[in-house]
């Protein structure tokens, strides 16, 4: 299987395990109704380029009786936004385009080293000191930490990096479904950034999943160079939200 066609495989099957959710012939529907405020749990993907009206209809329905608002998001292999954008202007959708990129970690790469800092592999829900640098990456909202710890609860791990008085600074999400890994939630809190923490716990997760298909996205082109020295290649490409109604704060 091509690299492209694993990580599309990887984003429809991964989520069901911490997700409520609906597969149909066009696509997938995930939700959290204990978590309604998570934009990272709740949302439809249309991959086919089917009855749209019917689509729309069946997106809100589902939404609409979880009290949640229907949005809708690109991933990898979905229908394109070009095709679509009537159909959100229709039903009176915001759209949110922006630029990210997709990094894939190249197996026969060297340029990982080993870790001058402390690492700490966590496979339980996060309490302490590292539930509250979970906290502090979406500015004292829970949304987030409630999804990690769904996340770890479902078999996956997270990864902290520890300054010399032993308090977390840095974190990442590894996500894994078969031999597949994705990279998420890497934060490393502000006082202790260009440091080679967010270095360190990157590396940390290329070590302990080796011999996986391991990616990420970013938008940030910082970041992005930042990956590009551990070894990751890059792929620019669009992606987008429709919203029903006007766009939320998260979204801007």
């Amino acid at each position: 299987m091509k690299i492209f066609e694993q990580i599309i495989e990887f984003e429809k099957i991964c989520p069901m395990t911490y997700l409520d959710y609906k597969l149909t012939s066009w696509g997938r529907m995930f939700s959290d109704i204990d978590n309604k405020e998570s934009f990272t749990s709740n949302y439809a993907v249309i991959d086919k380029n089917e009855n749209i009206d019917e689509i729309i209809k069946e997106v809100e329905e589902y939404y609409n009786l979880k009290n949640i608002t229907p949005k809708i998001f690109y991933r990898h292999g979905s229908l394109d936004l070009n095709v679509l954008k009537f159909y959100f202007e229709k039903y009176d959708y915001s759209i949110r385009e922006f630029d990210i990129e997709l990094m894939i970690w190249d197996m026969s790469s060297n340029k990982n080293k080993d870790n001058k800092n402390n690492i700490h592999l966590i496979g339980h829900p996060l309490i302490g000191q590292e539930y509250a640098l979970a906290i502090e990456q979406d500015d004292g909202d829970i949304y987030g930490i409630i999804q990690l710890n769904k996340q770890i609860s479902a078999g996956n791990n997270m990864f902290f990096s520890y300054d010399e008085n032993r308090n977390p600074v840095s974190m990442a999400l590894a996500e894994k479904y078969n031999n597949t890994i994705y990279i998420s939630n890497v934060y490393t809190t502000p006082s202790m950034r260009h440091k080679g923490y967010g270095m360190s716990v990157i590396n940390a997760i290329i070590t302990y999943y080796k011999d996986s298909l391991i990616y990420l996205h970013t938008h940030n082109p910082e970041a992005a160079s930042i990956y590009r020295q551990l070894g990751f290649s890059s792929e620019t490409f669009k992606s987008w939200w429709a919203v029903k109604g006007s766009l939320p704060e998260w979204c801007k």
